[in-house]
């Protein structure tokens, strides 16, 4: 029979070194013989406006596409599938700007109940006085960074409460991933947790 395949997201705000982690993590499970593959942040692959200027049709592709290489992924066999962002990351920007519709409501509540099946979600946030690497497709406006990760603080909010706290969250800062010796004791938490999880629904 085989075996569940193990999914992780990454996500938070801006700048956070979520993709530095989505590799780090890769590297730790190749290394450790794992079958192990990367999903890509899908925003930037967008044919629609992001950031400031999200519309709704980015929300719907976006989604869209994770989902895909989501899935893609569990049908090709990967033990663990890596994803820098979570399906309901989407939601925080179309939200901020008031653009939604009753077809980006419905897809939210869907990647709500899609937060389930991550074994691990790490949110990250950036430490503060760490400065945002500008790489040309990043909001470069503070205020707007500011209230997206405020807008990321309440999602975290949410999720708990939706789900009863039990939601496996890890929350952690952008200078761990920095840091060599507190990266390696992120991952070991991590992978851990992940761990923890099999054993416990194997026991059930």
């Amino acid at each position: 029979m085989k075996k569940a395949m193990k999914r992780i997201a990454i996500f938070g705000t801006h700048g956070a070194a979520k993709t530095t982690l989505v590799y780090k993590l890769a590297t730790y499970y190749k290394m450790n013989d794992k079958n192990v593959t990367v999903i890509h942040e899908t925003a930037r692959q967008s044919p629609f406006p992001i950031n400031m200027d999200t519309v709704y049709q980015t929300t719907l592709f976006v989604v869209a596409s994770q989902l895909q290489k989501e899935l893609q992924a569990e049908a090709q066999g990967f033990e663990f599938a890596i994803s820098d962002r979570a399906l309901s990351d989407a939601f925080i920007y179309i939200n901020h700007l008031k653009r939604g519709n009753t077809l980006t409501k419905s897809l939210e509540d869907f990647c709500f109940e899609w937060l389930r099946q991550y074994h691990v979600l790490v949110y990250l946030e950036p430490t503060e006085g760490y400065a945002i690497t500008q790489d040309g497709v990043r909001a470069s406006d503070e205020k707007y960074q500011l209230a997206i990760r405020e807008d990321f603080r309440r999602q975290v909010d949410k999720m708990q409460k939706k789900f009863d706290n039990k939601l496996n969250i890890i929350n952690a800062e952008s200078n761990q991933i920095f840091d060599e010796n507190q990266c390696t004791n992120l991952i070991e938490q991590i992978n851990r947790s992940i761990n923890e999880q099999v054993k416990h629904v194997h026991m059930v």
